[in-house]
Parts: structure tokens; sequence; C-alpha cells
């Protein structure tokens, strides 16, 4: 009987010991994990580096962050009379009385900020008799025209010159152009080149043509 009795003491005993076991190898394997799962943490932070939240607004712009420098959207805005200089490009107008001739304009980006242009200004001729409001050149394809600070653009003004001949001159005294969507104006002085006037034509040989980036 006594024998029995001690064999189930061992048995319990011996249970005891297996349940103990069995408790400390899971804590032990819980304090683990947890060290495992803090060691990128502390990786990153040794490092110097800072974690971006996957749906933050800084997400996926590493590189603008790393360098400190701040991102634009491209383009910049509106071109107006404001940001712009204006004057006559040398070495155009009529090659003879008797032929067409262009003069161009020079706007340059006198602001210190990114601005864009595209389409037909508006160009009045003024003159002795009255002013004359440029139709556009239908034929040309606008395009959009980016300016950094101090960059220039064109407009090209195609112009039949007097000649004589009982035709009428236009002596003009000034352009004033109004950058496109824009209602603010530039004035320039235009001397030497005096069209025809066909101010009242119903296709005139003298049109202005829409912004562009080269001459």
């Amino acid at each position: 009987m006594r024998t029995i009795m001690r064999n189930r003491q061992l048995s319990v005993a011996a249970g005891l010991v297996a349940v103990l076991g069995l408790g400390v190898t899971a804590c032990g394997s819980d304090a683990v994990d947890a060290g495992a799962a803090k060691a990128p943490a502390a990786a990153s932070a040794s490092s110097g580096q800072q974690a971006v939240p996957a749906n933050s607004p800084a997400a996926g712009q590493g590189s603008a962050l790393a360098s400190g420098k701040a991102t634009t959207a491209p383009g910049g805005r509106k071109c107006t009379a404001a940001d712009l200089k204006a004057a006559l490009a040398g070495g155009t107008g009529a090659q003879s009385p008797d032929a067409p001739g262009a003069e161009e304009i020079e706007l340059t980006n006198k602001s210190g900020a990114v601005c864009t242009m595209k389409g037909y200004p508006g160009v009045d001729l003024v003159g002795d008799t009255g002013t004359w409001n440029l139709p556009r050149f239908q034929g040309a394809q606008a395009e959009q025209v980016t300016l950094q600070p101090g960059g220039k653009a064109y407009v090209v003004i195609d112009y039949l010159p007097f000649a004589g001949g009982g035709t009428v001159e236009f002596k003009v005294q000034k352009i004033v152009l109004t950058p496109p969507d824009d209602t603010s104006q530039l004035t320039v002085q235009w001397s030497g080149a005096s069209p025809q006037d066909q101010s009242g034509a119903t296709h005139p040989g003298t049109y202005v043509r829409p912004v562009s980036a080269k001459r």
C-alpha cells in the first residue's frame, strides 16, 4: 500500500515539473520574440533615419526629405504683364520696302519666379490715325512656353510694309501688347517699319503669331 502511494506522489511531482518546464520555455520564447521585434527600430534610430508611416503625405519622398529640398510643381504660374519686359528684338523688320517683313517682340521674365504662357497675345498698333487690333495667324500651332527667371519668349508680327503706289501708310507710334490670359498691357516703341493700312481688310497682310520659345 505504501508503495502504491509513493508511486502516485512521484507521478504527481513529475507532472508538476513538466508543467513548470513548459511555462518557463514559453516565457523564454516570448522574451526572445519581443527582443527581435524591437531590433529593427533600434537599428533605425542608431542610423539617424526617421521612419515615415506608409499613409503619411511624405511617404515616397525620401530623396527630397534627405536632401532638405522642397519639391515644386512643374510649369509654374501664368506670366502677366507685371512679370515681363517687352522690347523689339534686333535684326528683324522688312528686308525691302516691297517685300513682307516680320517684326519680333522679345519678352523677358523679369520676375524671380517661373511662369508660363500659351497662345496669342493681344497686339494693337497705335498710330496717328487710330488703333489697329491685329488679327491672329490661324496657321500657327500654339505651344506652352515656360520662362525661368531671365528667360525669353518671342512674338512675331508679320506685316506688309507701305510701298506707295496708291496704298495708305499706317504710321505706327507704338505697340500695345497684352500677354495671353492677361488683361494688363505692355508698351513697345516701334519706329522705322510702317505697314500698309489694311485695318479694314478681311484678310490683311499684317497679323500676329502665338508666343514661341524660339526666334
